[in-house]
């Protein structure tokens, strides 16, 4: 827990300081799991009880159509926010499916432990919103990378902007990612 609570506590440094009595706050709501790859923290049409953190590993979101198609629409790594942040504090079902890509470590509260903490130590609720406005922003640049018509400058611009991805997820996924067929990757990436 002690290496966990100090990636929390360098995290959220980004946004403000962090006092003694706020580190041993967050101390007592964290739990700490180590996930097996292909492992659902979120499933689609479920209600999202838990707010998480990566710490090491890979998050596949993804969503299921009415055919049975699935639709990757984020690839997530260390230091990402693991929430659907509408289903968590709405409590309504989950549109998305949250599934580990490789062995992952997860910190994560419950939705009650959460709003405890944030009633206790509101200054939280900023740092809430600037972590959210960041991994929005993160996804606005999904969408846009979308909106480029060409495959193969959609997958160059993902190779230059997010390298990860390309290192540590399955081809498919990434097709699925970029919004084309296989068969288009596989092509794209032969004239590289």
């Amino acid at each position: 827990m002690h290496f966990a609570l100090q990636q929390i506590i360098e995290f959220i440094s980004e946004y403000t300081d962090v006092s003694e009595d706020e580190v041993a706050a967050m101390a007592a709501v964290m739990h700490i799991n180590s996930i097996q790859k292909n492992v659902v923290f979120h499933q689609q049409g479920k209600v999202v009880k838990r707010i998480g953190l990566i710490l090491e590993g890979a998050v596949r979101t993804y969503y299921v159509d009415d055919k049975g198609q699935e639709h990757t629409v984020g690839l997530k790594f260390e230091n990402h926010p693991l929430v659907a942040i509408d289903s968590f504090t709405q409590q309504t079902p989950v549109m998305l499916n949250a599934v580990t890509l490789e062995p992952t470590v997860v910190v994560w509260t419950s939705r009650q432990e959460f709003f405890d903490f944030l009633d206790t130590y509101p200054k939280y609720e900023k740092v809430l919103r600037n972590v959210m406005s960041r991994f929005l922003a993160f996804q606005s640049e999904h969408v846009k990378l979308l909106r480029i018509t060409s495959p193969r400058e959609r997958y160059e611009m993902l190779c230059k902007n997010q390298p990860e991805v390309i290192k540590r997820v399955p081809l498919k996924y990434v097709a699925s990612y970029l919004d084309m067929a296989m068969e288009t990757l596989s092509r794209v990436r032969s004239i590289r």
